[in-house]
């Protein structure tokens, strides 16, 4: 995604977003405090859906928030169903979730100030096969995010996963 959007971010005045930084928002929930993980957690454990792929192949401009992002032209209809099945989930939990409609999205460079009056990009293929929780530190560096908690996507009434050996550690 960042090679493919290199020379359209570079030319758009913006700072590009950095390539371990790029994700798809499912759900947002802005500050989410200690007391409300469980809620997070439970909503999240057996969600069943299988593995997906979205191909993002349209970059719009987007100017009150100054970004530059990168849309499917035809979002799956899977991955409106799970952004729908888990903001039910976490609303359901007490969660206050965004009340626009979800609109699958991966944002490419923030403060932009000359878009490029032809925006395109080559297609990007991105094989979605789990979901994490992810938690947004800003430093002076910018923004980072790091994972908290990570649920892979199977199919309903596939078998889970095995465990992870002791040794193994997420996030």
């Amino acid at each position: 995604m960042a090679r493919a959007s290199f020379e359209l971010v570079r030319g758009s005045g913006g700072r590009p977003v950095a390539p371990s930084n790029l994700h798809a928002t499912l759900v947002f929930l802005g500050a989410v405090g200690e007391i409300n993980m469980p809620a997070v957690m439970v909503a999240a454990e057996d969600l069943a859906a299988a593995p997906f792929e979205i191909l993002f192949d349209w970059v719009e401009h987007w100017p009150r928030p100054q970004v530059l992002v990168t849309v499917p032209a035809l979002p799956p209809p899977a991955a409106a169903a799970l952004a729908g099945d888990l903001g039910a989930r976490l609303a359901r939990g007490g969660l206050k979730i965004e009340s626009r409609p979800w609109r699958p999205h991966v944002t490419l460079a923030r403060k932009v100030t000359r878009p490029a009056s032809r925006l395109t990009l080559a297609p990007v293929r991105w094989a979605v096969t789990g979901l994490s929780l992810v938690e947004s530190l800003t430093g002076p560096a910018g923004v980072r995010y790091d994972v908290v908690h990570r649920w892979p996507l199977a199919a309903p009434g596939s078998p889970p996963d095995p465990p992870l050996p002791a040794d193994c550690a997420l996030g």
